[in-house]
């Protein structure tokens, strides 16, 4: 019987420490996609509207950026706050969606239809930003592989026609190829929304989760904020792609 007894309390002592742990890894998910990961997307849609300015303009904000603090400093900045918070929100997001079991078929509710998109939004939104920064960050500023001629003065950093050639632009694009193209701005088309939506979508869960917003007026609130913050920056990053894809490069 003490053997017994012993055994039950260590299951449940073994369940309870799971759970904790999955409340953690919930919480640092949640936190994750808003700070740092929300924030970044916002300062990242506001500081490529310099391409509504033109060529120079945009050449000028990524330069500037660039060197606010010296190379190993600053990649070592984009390590702790963008690159592991990103690649611990995707992985464990991967797995909530693996792992998760969707009922709209049984329950048609607006809440059990937004956590489905939520965890569709999320895998698209992984396969853009492997694309995107796969080729602009990686291929493009870290290799010194460039999409488009460029007249390199200082830092080899990525250009406004590297980013007009990757979304096609025929200005820039000498030959379509699976880095550049109209396929590449159809995805990007996609990306960015589902991209937005996801985070703007998640600030809901993230406010109740955190118990910033409490009770129905609160909760009403944080949806009507999530929705124009999705507006804005929705209007804000297709007017951007757009013209870097249809717009003179200079």
């Amino acid at each position: 019987m003490a053997d017994a007894a012993t055994t039950a309390e260590s299951v449940r002592t073994d369940t309870g420490t799971r759970d904790d742990h999955s409340f953690l890894w919930r919480r640092l998910h949640s936190l994750s996609g808003v700070l740092p990961l929300g924030a970044f997307l916002c300062y990242h849609v506001f500081e490529n509207l310099s391409a509504l300015r033109g060529p120079a303009a945009y050449d000028e904000m990524v330069n500037h950026v660039n060197t606010l603090l010296p190379r190993p400093f600053f990649y070592a900045l984009e390590l702790v706050t963008i690159i592991v918070p990103l690649a611990y929100h995707a992985l464990y997001g991967v797995w909530v969606a693996a792992t998760g079991r969707p009922n709209v078929g049984r329950y048609a509710y607006a809440s059990n239809w937004g956590y489905l998109a939520q965890r569709v939004t999320g895998v698209i939104a992984l396969l853009f930003l492997l694309v995107h920064v796969g080729t602009l960050r990686t291929w493009v500023t870290l290799l010194g592989n460039h999409l488009a001629p460029v007249n390199a003065d200082g830092l080899d950093l990525v250009t406004y026609r590297d980013v007009a050639a990757h979304l096609g632009n025929p200005a820039s694009l000498g030959v379509q190829s699976i880095l550049a193209g109209d396929h590449i701005f159809a995805l990007y088309g996609i990306g960015t929304l589902c991209t937005i939506w996801h985070f703007t979508y998640g600030l809901k869960g993230f406010c109740w989760t955190w118990g910033i917003a409490v009770g129905r007026l609160a909760q009403r609130r944080v949806t009507q904020a999530s929705w124009l913050l999705f507006a804005v920056l929705s209007v804000a990053t297709l007017s951007i792609l757009f013209q870097m894809r249809f717009g003179a490069v200079g």
